[in-house]
C-alpha cells in the first residue's frame, strides 16, 4: 500500500475553477449549517454517557475498512482513498484515479458485516462515489412467550446505501458530502430512514499536515411500528502528518500519523490515535504496518481500544487486515481488498486524473487496469 502522499492540486487559473463556482461554494454554507445545528442544538446533539442506547441504526457506527480501522479509526485527516466515503467524503476530491474496495468482517455471535465502495474522479465534475454497508445475521430463535422453547427462526438485516460527491473549493480545501438511504429489517418489520454526511479536508502545505472534519448521520429518525429513535449523529475532527514531507530522520519518513477527536450524540467524546508505516520490499511489492487506539472502544475491558493491522500492496492491488479485540466479547477481524485503476506509475509523479485532459496527447482512460 502506498504511503499517504501530498498530490498536485488544480490551479486557480484552470478553466475548471472559472466555471461552476456557485456549485462548489454551495458546500460551504451547507456544511457550516449542519455543524452549527449539531453543536448548538442540545436536543439534536445531546452529549454524555446517559444517552447510551438512545440511537437507532447503531450499525452506522461500525467502522468499515481494514486500513482505517487498523489505524485506530483515526482517518478524518487522512482521507486519501476510497474509504473517504465513510470517514470524510471531502477526501474523495484528492484521489488521482478510480478505486474499488470490498471488505468482510466477522462480528460477534455469527453476525456478518460487509462493506463495498467505488470512487471515480472525473476530469471536470469532481469525484463521485458509491458505497453499501450490510450487517446481517440469520437463524435467530423467535419466542412469543416467556419460555425457553423457540417457536421459529428469523433474520435481521441492516444496510445503508451511499451516493457521494466531492470537489476542490481552492487548491488546498476540498468539501464533500453523502446522501444515504438506511433500511433495517427484523423478521417481517421494516424501518427506513434518510441521512446526509458532510466533510471538509484542508492541506496546510506545511510539513505534510492535513486537517479534516466530518459530520455523520444527519437525517430522519428510524421508526419501527410506533416507536422511533434518532440516528447516531457523530462529529469527527482530525489531523494527519506525513513524515516524508518533513525533516524527520530517513527511517521515519515512511510513517503517517493521525489523530481524531470524536463527538457522538449518545456517548461521551473520545480520542483516536494511530499510525501507518509503509515499507518497500521489491519492485511492485510493498507492505504496511498499522496500529492505533480508540477510547470509545474501551467499555468492555481487556485489550479493547487497541487495533492492529497490516497490508500488502501488489502494484494496483492491496490486501489489508485488521484485528480489534473487545475483551470478553471476543475479537473482530476485517479482511479487505482494494484495487486502484488507471495508468501504473510512481504516485509521487502522477497527476490527478481530472488534470490530464489538458494534455490530450498523453491522456489515458482512468479505468485502464
Amino acid at each position: 500500500m502506498t504511503m499517504h502522499l501530498r498530490i498536485g492540486h488544480k490551479k486557480a487559473s484552470s478553466p475548471r475553477w472559472k466555471s461552476g463556482s456557485s456549485r462548489r461554494l454551495f458546500w460551504i454554507p451547507a456544511f457550516a449549517g449542519m455543524t452549527a445545528l449539531t453543536l448548538f442544538c442540545p436536543k439534536v446533539f445531546a452529549l454524555g454517557s446517559d444517552q447510551v442506547g438512545t440511537s437507532g441504526a447503531e450499525f452506522l457506527k461500525i467502522a468499515p475498512g481494514a486500513r482505517p480501522v487498523g489505524m485506530g479509526e483515526a482517518f478524518t485527516g487522512v482521507a486519501d482513498d476510497v474509504h473517504s466515503i465513510y470517514w470524510n467524503p471531502a477526501g474523495l476530491a484528492t484521489m488521482t484515479a478510480p478505486e474499488l474496495t470490498a471488505m468482510h468482517m466477522q462480528w460477534f455471535q455469527s453476525i456478518q458485516y460487509e462493506f463495498a465502495a467505488f470512487a471515480y474522479p472525473t476530469e471536470n465534475h469532481g469525484t463521485w462515489g458509491f458505497a453499501v454497508t450490510d450487517l446481517h445475521t440469520d437463524n435467530i430463535d423467535a419466542r412469543t412467550e416467556d419460555t425457553d422453547a423457540a417457536t421459529g427462526q428469523f433474520s435481521a438485516i441492516e444496510g445503508a446505501y451511499y451516493v457521494s460527491y466531492a470537489d476542490h473549493v481552492t487548491d488546498r480545501l476540498s468539501l464533500g458530502g453523502n446522501a444515504k438511504f438506511i433500511r433495517q429489517t427484523i423478521d417481517t418489520s421494516v424501518a427506513n430512514a434518510y441521512a446526509a454526511d458532510g466533510g471538509a479536508l484542508y492541506d496546510t502545505g506545511w510539513n505534510g499536515v492535513r486537517l479534516g472534519t466530518s459530520l455523520q448521520n444527519v437525517g430522519t429518525p428510524v421508526k419501527f411500528v410506533n416507536e422511533s429513535d434518532p440516528l447516531p449523529l457523530m462529529l469527527r475532527t482530525g489531523a494527519s502528518v506525513s513524515l516524508n514531507q518533513t525533516n524527520a530522520p530517513a527511517y521515519l519518513r515512511n510513517l503517517l500519523l493521525d489523530t481524531d477527536v470524536i463527538v457522538p450524540r449518545d456517548h461521551q467524546p473520545g480520542l483516536a490515535i494511530g499510525g501507518e508505516y509503509t515499507g518497500h520490499m521489491m519492485d511492485g511489492l510493498s507492505y504496511s504496518l498499522r496500529s492505533g487506539y480508540n477510547t470509545l472502544n474501551t467499555d468492555v475491558g481487556g485489550l479493547s481500544g487497541v487495533s492492529v493491522g497490516g497490508g500488502l500492496n501488489f502494484g494496483r492491488v492491496s490486501m489489508d487486515f485488521a484485528w480489534v479485540p473487545f475483551g470478553d466479547l471476543g475479537s473482530t477481524y476485517r479482511y479487505a481488498i482494494r484495487i486502484k485503476f488507471g495508468p501504473a506509475g510512481d504516485a509521487k509523479n502522477e497527476k490527478p486524473v481530472r488534470l490530464q485532459k489538458a494534455e490530450a496527447s498523453s491522456f489515458e482512460s482512468p479505468l485502464n487496469f
